[in-house]
């Protein structure tokens, strides 16, 4: 059915591409809030956007209008806003709210979707820095409006066709009403041109190989335009080649899980006609000991993410935990992260706190999309100091509070 409401959307604009019009309705100045910094991707490419004296006036803003191929895109918002309406006696005076939200979405051939960021208040947050929170409209549009239907004449009586050449416009006469006596007949002429054959486009192939140490089977879900397919691929060994998996243009997410070890996931784009390859090397699950636990919302890492004095990164000795973040986001595939970053109080001054924050929650998503999660599964939020887990009066305290928290969202 989905096929067949494809091809009569081509029929009906057959010479229209697919396209993506991102549009931004900010705060109105009464609101009291201004925004500071932006930054807008569209499957991972930056977006040239107006400026922010643009971007903080009334209405809604154009930021871009894009042609793209049809399949399935992502786009991740981010915005900093700050209290415009300074007040000696307000509890965010001089406080930044970054915001991060994404949305996905499909393309089809002859429609523009249109994408609108919207910023709003959250009337009973429990807490000032969630007070803010940024939302995505998603609607679609015919790029060409159909033209009305003619209206349906007489059935004419049959013409005996005359040959005409290949290609050129066929002219059918038909007769009018029957005149009155003493008026010569008139004819109308109609020009059909007769149907252009167009040139089957070759399908795309996925290749995907999977390696371990001991033979062994896995189960790859493909999702992306149209149903998920679901495959069994063998661990590949000296003369089997990899199994190729032919598929059409578009993004797509590989999702690979076996028994015994942690599961993993790749995004893949495919052209019309292309191939690409994914290889995966399978990695022992841990005992349960040293498993990734979910405890009131939170994944709990064995070894948790530390980070040195003044560092944005993590350091590497605890980067392994990574991958078990990765083996839940797999295995629970409508559930989405915010990684929260945190400082402790001493390590920076405290106007730096906020951005060090930012910085490592950032790091740490950046990570987990180059691992292969999707972005728009993956948010990051700084929370400067304000939220320790450990006094800040001694070294080993203030080593806890420099860290990330991996808050698990569930639909």
């Amino acid at each position: 059915m989905r096929a067949e409401l494809e091809r009569q959307l081509r029929d009906m604009v057959p010479e229209s591409p697919s396209e993506v019009q991102v549009l931004f309705a900010g705060f109105k100045p009464e609101d009291g809030y201004r925004l500071v910094e932006t930054d807008f991707l569209l499957d991972g490419e930056p977006l040239a956007v107006p400026s922010l004296e643009e971007l903080n006036a009334p209405g809604v803003h154009r930021l871009a209008n894009l042609k793209v191929e049809p399949g399935e895109h992502t786009l991740v918002s981010r915005v900093t806003y700050t209290n415009g309406s300074w007040s000696l006696f307000s509890e965010t005076n001089g406080f930044l709210w970054k915001i991060t939200a994404s949305v996905g979405f499909q393309t089809q051939r002859g429609l523009r979707v249109v994408v609108k960021a919207s910023p709003a208040v959250v009337p009973n947050a429990p807490d000032p820095r969630l007070k803010l929170k940024l939302t995505h409209a998603v609607t679609a549009e015919m790029i060409q409006p159909l033209k009305d239907e003619p209206a349906v004449a007489t059935a004419p009586p049959p013409v005996k066709p005359s040959p005409v050449d290949a290609g050129a416009p066929v002219k059918v006469v038909q007769p009018t009403a029957a005149p009155d006596a003493g008026v010569k007949p008139t004819t109308a002429v109609v020009s059909v041109t007769p149907p252009v054959e167009r040139t089957p486009v070759a399908p795309s192939r996925l290749r995907l190989e999977v390696t371990s140490k001991k033979p062994t089977k896995a189960t790859a879900f493909v999702r992306g335009n149209g149903e998920p397919l679901k495959l069994t691929v063998a661990t590949a060994n000296k003369g089997r080649k990899p199994q190729d998996v032919p598929l059409t243009a578009g993004a797509y997410t590989v999702d690979l899980i076996a028994d015994g070890f942690l599961a993993q996931t790749r995004q893949v784009e495919l052209s019309a006609g292309a191939e690409a390859s994914l290889a995966f090397a399978l990695v022992p699950a841990p005992k349960a000991a040293k498993a990734a636990k979910v405890q009131e919302g939170r994944i709990e890492l064995p070894e948790p993410l530390s980070f040195d004095e003044k560092k944005p990164v993590p350091a590497k000795a605890t980067l392994t935990g990574l991958d078990l973040a990765v083996d839940l986001l797999v295995r629970d595939p409508k559930a989405r992260l915010r990684i929260e970053g945190h400082t402790d109080s001493k390590e920076v001054p405290e106007p730096a706190r906020q951005s060090l924050s930012d910085a490592r929650a950032r790091a740490v998503a950046d990570m987990l999309v180059r691992a292969g999660v999707a972005p728009s599964r993956v948010e990051a939020v700084g929370l400067g100091d304000r939220s320790p887990k450990a006094p800040n009066l001694i070294p080993r305290g203030r080593e806890l509070n420099r860290r990330v928290e991996l808050v698990l969202l569930r639909p």
